[in-house]
């Protein structure tokens, strides 16, 4: 006859170790006799039934306490098992790549809920999508060139840059050094401010952006803002915004041709709000917008993006202390509205 009934893997109240089955004997006589049984405490000189051994251990031996919660424990097993399962106070990285520091387990599921999880879950997705070739067919929709682009290209005009006149006229931004560093945000916009007098708008003259990435694992891009002359029965002086695709370590992963629409914004810096906004539709067929093979491509951007004298005005609510700005949107998610 069979003595034992045999159960799922448990782990031994008395000596914390894991067995695979647990055997209960099936005649209460034993439950009865190890109750009947004298023990010497191993630290003390108590002694008693075995019953209330382990109650004695509790109160008198329970040296171990854990820093999170204040609970007490006489055994290491007891111990180390609720400090990395059990104890609700603990603190536990989040498992989603990126999301650092460290959360109490009973906050979890509303570290899981906050805007910063969130924002990082975005930003996954979104390179994500942009990594996979499957993408490539429908980029096909976006092969027609933006009005601002083709004209750009195809308009009879004589353009004159100060770049080609006054080479002393070109600036960069300062902090080079961060260049890698600069990231979007997490709703896929960068603002650069540019430091230009009014009365040094008279003068020609080009300023280069700090490079920039779409995410840490994704596009190169850099800025390029100048003064041009348009050649004609009037000279007339506009402000060009250029952007140049670089080349840049994931390259290999990210989705080329760039499909993305790209929006660029001259900030109103009145309560008006009247921001001057123009996008950037890319031509699959322009080699600017192809998988770079040297340091950088081509500048694309729009040579007539708005009267210079938008900003030479002393009243201009586009330059204010020096310093106009310039923001960039770019539509991972094709929703096709202007975001300004």
């Amino acid at each position: 006859m069979n003595m034992f009934v045999y159960s799922e893997p448990f782990i031994c109240s008395f000596c914390h170790t894991k067995q695979e089955q647990k055997q209960t004997h099936a005649d209460r006589g034993a439950e009865r006799e190890l109750n009947m049984i004298k023990i010497d405490c191993y630290s003390c000189s108590w002694n008693g039934l075995y019953n209330d051994y382990k109650k004695h251990l509790q109160r008198q031996h329970s040296y171990l306490q854990c820093n999170d919660c204040h609970e007490h424990f006489f055994s290491i097993n007891l111990y180390e098992e609720h400090r990395q399962e059990i104890c609700q106070y603990r603190s536990i990285p989040c498992e989603l790549p990126g999301c650092t520091g460290l959360i109490k387990s009973s906050e979890m599921r509303t570290h899981y809920l906050s805007d910063q999880h969130q924002a990082l879950i975005h930003k996954i997705i979104t390179e994500y999508i942009a990594s996979k070739k499957h993408l490539v067919n429908k980029a096909n929709c976006l092969t027609a060139t933006s009005n601002v682009v083709s004209g750009m290209e195809k308009e009879p005009i004589a353009v004159q840059e100060s770049v080609n006149i006054l080479s002393p006229g070109v600036e960069i931004l300062p902090n080079d050094s961060m260049r890698d560093n600069i990231l979007l945000d997490n709703d896929s916009t960068m603002t650069f401010h540019f430091i230009k007098h009014s009365n040094e708008m008279n003068l020609p003259f080009s300023i280069y952006s700090s490079q920039f990435k779409t995410s840490t694992f994704g596009y190169n891009f850099m800025l390029r803002i100048c003064s041009t002359i348009i050649s004609g029965n009037e000279n007339q002086e506009y402000l060009s915004i250029y952007i140049t695709l670089l080349r840049g370590e994931f390259d290999q992963i990210l989705l080329y041709p760039f499909p993305y629409n790209i929006y660029l914004c001259l900030c109103d810096q009145s309560k008006q709000k009247k921001h001057i906004v123009s996008m950037i539709k890319p031509d699959a067929n322009l080699l600017s917008f192809v998988r770079p093979t040297s340091e950088k491509n081509n500048e694309v951007g729009i040579i007539k993006y708005c009267p210079l004298k938008l900003l030479k005005d002393v009243k201009s609510n586009y330059l204010k202390d020096g310093i106009f700005f310039i923001r960039i949107f770019i539509d991972f998610m094709n929703t096709g509205s202007n975001p300004f």
